[in-house]
């Protein structure tokens, strides 16, 4: 049997992250009722002009105001939608959902009904009331009379059946939506699918293994289950998936692929002890993207030491759903699975910090947030923290460059302030001056007040070979005119130039110093600067610029051209910052699950604080008496249109 399933096939890894209750929704457009009002229309117009601008405490008056007055015109199913999503915003689920459920009551035959009954089902989820979104479930599928109403339907029930371990059932879900879906929305569903076939059990395994076809591909089914085990070291279960394919579909176009994976899998025997490792992702809600970035980090790092032939690793991945409460709850059922260790959370981090510390628990949070480690022995944290950037930028700018003075320029709102503040102290700590620190209003397109500022740290000298000027200096666009007549040139009292900020930012900056002869002196940026957008944007005046990362994929160092190569051949796309470090932090818990001498959580956590620490994507890393890591970064320059690395 083929299905059209076949052009879903993932060569070797189904890919991607789970997208949670956040999958993209398709609703009806504001159908209107046969009747309608001026008045009417136009109150709800002006409160759909509120809602648009984001005054959503406004707009949610006015559509009130507007149900109270004209309930029955045209526009009052779609008012209680936009009064359903407000709520939501505000965090009010329960308030959500009593207007999805008075638009289900009070206009049976509206449009929007459906769109009423799939949103609570996603404010039921959202707040981990999985039984009631399978329980009503069935009723949003009944009036689910469009494809896209049924991917979402079948999506966010295998979203709560997945959230309260019914992985099985979770699987026959995704596989359903995944038969209706759109391309655009196979790359969410995939993942979710991928993350349930982890999640089974091996008694749930060989259920599907015998499982009848009815309305579900079970080729697809099988093959990509006994491919995913195949490459996650679970050799039984790949066996067993993988030979059920071969029997029941013979004639398939991936047989010989199936085969193949069968004559790679170790010969079939007793299992060899496993020890698994947690994760705690961000899979839905406002952070999913980065979730699933991590998530194929951790994917690679898993499948890259299991096909090493070291002892077996398991991966328990958690969606964290960006929320606190449940990033303590995932962490607790971890915890009840006996995991060794665990990776995350990416957001929360300090809401489960002390937990996993009371617990026992060796934890690599993956953020740069604030409370998190130096609570205890089991808890540490990798990634590039704004300390970490400064100290290496400093250094490289004093110590390689000698810089003595420089000057900030900074945007007035915390990640400037933040910079700024680092660097000030970091130049001090290295016997080095800021001579000034200047902010500006993130708002601002016109710097010119600010970089005048800098002037008074200038003087005036003749150009190479030109006489000494004898008229008295003058400042302004009349002294910037008669310089250029005079063969003059600024020369400064400062080195360097930090500027803390986002490159579109630093492309409207930049080029004003240029303006007002702010030149030969060294810019340098944040990692935010290691970016294509900043060439984009100022190509012509940021050469030479100086900022630190991480991660830097063209880089000549063996653990990253590694993890580069490998990542390229599994995705087909070149990684970034999020699934290098992903990819590290995992690859220290296997490095350190693979030592015959460590049996114990407490083990694990010791050895991750030895001494010469791990080398890795994103550098070499070793934990302080804190657990933060301290990472060697890359400092890099803008060379033409490309990033050079210096050190």
């Amino acid at each position: 049997m083929k299905t059209s399933f076949a052009r879903f096939v993932l060569l070797a890894v189904v890919v991607g992250v789970v997208a949670g209750a956040c999958a993209p929704r398709t609703k009806s457009d504001l159908v209107p009722l046969p009747r309608s009002t001026p008045a009417a229309d136009s109150l709800f117009q002006q409160a759909d002009r509120k809602y648009q601008s984001g005054a959503m405490v406004e707009a949610l008056a006015l559509f009130n105001d507007y149900l109270g007055r004209y309930a029955d015109e045209p526009f009052a199913p779609s008012a209680l939608m936009r009064i359903g999503a407000i709520h939501t915003q505000l965090g009010n689920g329960a308030q959500a959902r009593n207007a999805y459920q008075r638009l289900v009551a009070n206009y049976p035959a509206s449009p929007l009904r459906t769109d009423a009954l799939i949103e609570t089902l996603s404010s039921l989820l959202r707040e981990g009331r999985y039984a009631e979104v399978v329980a009503q479930s069935g009723e949003a599928l009944a009036a689910a009379s469009i494809p896209a109403h049924r991917v979402r339907v079948f999506t966010l029930t295998g979203d709560a059946q997945a959230g309260s371990g019914r992985s099985l059932e979770a699987v026959e879900s995704y596989t359903r939506a995944l038969k209706l879906a759109a391309a655009g929305e196979q790359e969410l569903i995939i993942p979710k699918l991928r993350t349930a076939i982890l999640g089974l059990s091996p008694e749930n395994v060989r259920t599907l293994s015998t499982m009848p076809a009815e309305d579900l591909p079970m080729d697809y089914l099988l093959f990509q289950a006994g491919m995913l085990y195949a490459r996650d070291g679970r050799s039984q279960e790949a066996r067993l998936l993988l030979e059920s394919f071969r029997e029941r579909y013979p004639g398939h176009d991936q047989a010989e692929r199936a085969e193949q994976a069968l004559s790679e899998l170790r010969p079939a025997g007793p299992a060899v002890a496993a020890r698994s490792l947690g994760c705690l992702l961000p899979l839905s809600g406002d952070y999913q993207s980065i979730g699933q970035k991590a998530l194929r980090g951790v994917e690679l790092a898993a499948s890259m030491h299991n096909a090493a032939g070291g002892p077996l690793v398991n991966v328990s991945v958690k969606d964290t759903a960006s929320d606190a409460g449940r990033t303590l709850l995932a962490l607790q059922e971890l915890e009840r699975e006996n995991v060794f260790g665990v990776v995350g959370p990416i957001v929360h981090a300090e809401a489960v910090s002390r937990e996993a510390q009371r617990l026992g628990m060796p934890m690599i949070a993956v953020t740069q947030k604030e409370g998190v480690v130096g609570v205890g022995d089991f808890v540490f944290r990798n990634f590039m923290t704004p300390t970490a950037q400064v100290r290496s930028l400093v250094a490289y700018a004093v110590g390689t460059l000698g810089v003595a003075q420089a000057v900030v320029l900074y945007p007035d709102e915390p990640y400037g302030r933040t910079f700024m503040g680092l660097f000030r102290d970091e130049m001090k700590t290295q016997g080095a001056d800021v001579l000034l620190a200047v902010p500006y209003s993130p708002e601002a397109t016109d710097y010119s007040a600010v970089i005048k500022r800098l002037l008074r740290y200038s003087r005036e000298v003749p150009k190479e070979g030109r006489p000494e000027p004898k008229e008295p200096r003058e400042t302004g666009p009349r002294r910037s005119r008669h310089l250029e007549e005079k063969d003059t040139e600024l020369v400064f009292d400062f080195q360097a130039i930090f500027i803390p900020d986002e490159p579109k930012k630093v492309g409207m900056l930049v080029p004003q110093l240029a303006y007002h002869d702010v030149k030969n002196v060294q810019l340098l940026g944040t990692n935010l600067w290691h970016s294509d957008a900043l060439i984009r944007y100022a190509e012509a005046y940021v050469q030479g610029a100086i900022m630190p990362d991480a991660f830097f994929g063209s880089s000549p160092e063996r653990s990253v051209q590694r993890f580069v190569s490998a990542f390229e051949e599994t995705y087909q796309e070149r990684p970034g910052f999020i699934e290098a470090i992903a990819f590290d932090s995992a690859a220290m818990f296997f490095d350190v699950f693979a030592r015959p001498d460590v049996r114990t959580r407490r083990d694990v956590a010791a050895a991750l604080r030895r001494a010469d620490g791990f080398p890795g994507a994103t550098g070499q890393t070793r934990f302080d008496t804190a657990g933060d890591g301290d990472k060697e970064l890359h400092i890099l320059t803008v060379r033409g249109k490309k990033f050079v690395e210096l050190k």
